[in-house]
């Protein structure tokens, strides 16, 4: 297929010297025309037409004058763009079909994007107007939450249901006028993506008090979610949805320098192990909230935005979840029944982590978890996954419904009481997985690259870091590190950690992670084959992640994950910036 058939094609026998000498670093319409005229050439473009010349982008283009026999300079030279039949390009606004869609740019793609943002939607790069691989993504996620056709295209019905195009020219993104500022502090005023600092983390708590949702709390870093979250805000409070603080924000928030968090909630003095829990509640905020919210975790619920020590709307809908499968009134309000239930104030066995001999616990996998769920299946107490032999979410919530049924302390947890009711026994600790005899073909990501070794490192949640980070520019190539099938894919949503993300496993069940996609390759879906090498996506930042990179985990023979460093180190390739072949 020649550029000719391209939307962004115009016809014109001149080629402009502003489109030939084009290398990496340009911006701008041009480089979106040279994209999507690799695109029609049939050459991958990870990051798709995103008006940006970056080393993926270079890549492509080499690829294309390797497989033309055209000098491989990465630069677009006269050669080249008479190849590619690029001429004078067009601005791209919709598809074929008449749609706004992949390759637009400008106001109506930032409307777009605001507008998702607003309505919970996670937007990779925000509104930053241009329509890419992951504008789509969110699109067409938006679609399938609202019962719409899912084109990845904003068609009328989704323009409707987006609310776009309404209003006059002086109206946000979903036709709210703005409202005149009264005289407020102009320290916050123009605060956008990017943003850090105490003022940042006094906007957060400011917007969580409000009763918005900020992913990741009150950290201090103006990302995405945060911008997701003062949109939601405004959109609620009839203020232009534009993301960014403006006087009108600044005054309803009542945003002050260095204003301290919300004082906790007063607590009885402590006397038993979680009296100090006692009373918490929306506004606390401390250690104390966060023993909580790791607890409430622990008990196999989720939790968005973890353990950040902010007692939230997040937070009370999921205590009022334990409440609920407790039997108690659903206050969200920790009650002195609730602490005991938890085991706050007392010390217990992190999260994956048990005794030698015991009972299993949250995030353990094994024969002794086994051994738990089918006592709990030959009780009459049926679950998501059955006897897996992994206690997640799905195993804690039948042990809340079996405590219940049985007048126990409703915890989510495996304890003396509860395993007597249940014929359980203790037994012996599964043995720590090994890597022994697990070796990678291929290195995971196209360079440049930088990665350490993050082994458990502490995560927000009171998580511990299972694998290794290698953090690479959005729209780099991830290749698969051995020959496998497609086991499990992720698909990014609102409160994802894992964002986009795919498992390689082997024959004898051992199976690769890699989360925080950008994209997913041609072909790449549920059950398909891959070869070692072969590309599987692109880097990305999706879900819980601020910078791009690639999570990346090995767990061996299907059980608990390993440390992934030791075997990625031997085969370091971030120097590597040509693609693989």
């Amino acid at each position: 297929m020649t550029a000719t058939a391209s939307p962004v094609a115009v016809q014109s026998p001149q080629l402009p010297q502003v489109v030939i000498g084009l290398r990496q670093g340009a911006t701008g319409a041009n480089v979106v025309a040279l994209q999507n005229a690799l695109l029609d050439a049939g050459v991958k473009v990870p990051g798709g037409a995103d008006g940006y010349f970056g080393p993926a982008t270079k890549s492509a283009l080499t690829a294309y004058q390797s497989r033309s026999g055209l000098s491989t300079s990465g630069e677009v030279d006269q050669a080249t763009a008479a190849a590619l039949g690029l001429t004078a390009p067009a601005p791209a606004a919709t598809s074929s079909s008449g749609n706004l869609g992949v390759g637009a740019t400008g106001d109506a793609v930032k409307q777009l994007q605001t507008a998702l943002m607003a309505f919970g939607v996670f937007v990779p790069g925000g509104a930053d107007g241009v329509f890419g691989p992951a504008t789509k993504t969110a699109v067409s996620n938006f679609q399938r939450w609202n019962g719409l056709t899912v084109t990845g295209e904003v068609d009328a019905a989704t323009a409707s249901r987006l609310k776009l195009g309404s209003g006059s020219a002086s109206a946000g993104p979903t036709g709210v006028a703005k409202q005149p500022a009264a005289a407020t502090n102009t320290e916050f005023v123009g605060m956008k993506t990017g943003a850090r600092g105490n003022n940042v983390k006094v906007l957060q708590r400011a917007l969580i008090a409000a009763g918005i949702s900020v992913r990741g709390g009150a950290d201090g870093v103006f990302g995405p979610m945060t911008a997701a979250a003062l949109t939601s805000y405004q959109l609620a409070n009839g203020i232009a949805t534009t993301g960014v603080v403006d006087e009108v924000v600044v005054s309803k928030l009542k945003l002050t320098p260095g204003a301290p968090a919300p004082a906790a909630a007063p607590a009885p003095a402590p006397a038993d192990p979680g009296s100090s829990h006692v009373g918490l509640r929306v506004g606390s905020t401390g250690k104390l909230v966060q023993e909580l919210q790791r607890a409430l975790m622990d008990a196999g619920l989720a939790l968005r935005g973890g353990a950040d020590g902010v007692f939230g709307n997040m937070t009370k809908a999921t205590l009022q979840q334990f409440q609920k499968a407790a039997g108690r009134e659903q206050t969200g309000v920790v009650t002195g029944a609730d602490a005991t239930a938890l085991a706050l104030g007392t010390s217990s066995a992190p999260q994956g982590v048990s005794s030698t001999v015991g009972f299993a616990v949250f995030g353990e996998r094994g024969d002794r978890v086994k051994a738990l769920q089918q006592s709990l299946l030959d009780a009459g107490i049926t679950f998501a996954g059955g006897a897996d032999g992994v206690f997640g979410a799905a195993t804690s919530g039948a042990l809340l419904a079996f405590q219940r049924r049985e007048g126990l302390p409703a915890t989510g947890k495996l304890d003396q009481a509860t395993a007597d009711r249940l014929g359980s026994v203790a037994a012996p600790a599964p043995a720590p997985p090994s890597s022994a005899g697990i070796s990678l073909d291929a290195f995971p990501v196209q360079g440049k690259c930088w990665f350490g070794d993050t082994w458990l490192a502490p995560r927000s949640g009171g998580r511990l870091h299972q694998g290794v980070d290698i953090v690479s520019a959005r729209g780099n190539l991830l290749y698969a590190v051995v020959s496998g099938t497609i086991s499990k894919v992720y698909t990014d949503r609102p409160g994802s950690l894992a964002g986009n993300g795919v498992r390689i496993a082997q024959d004898n069940g051992t199976y690769f992670t890699y989360l925080h996609m950008a994209t997913f390759a041609d072909g790449i879906k549920l059950g398909a084959k891959v070869r070692a090498g072969q590309v599987i996506g692109t880097v990305g930042s999706t879900g819980n992640a601020a910078t791009p990179h690639l999570h990346f985990e090995v767990h061996p023979r299907g059980g608990a994950a390993v440390n992934p460093y030791p075997l990625v180190k031997p085969i370091d390739a971030c120097n590597v910036t040509a693609p693989r072949a």
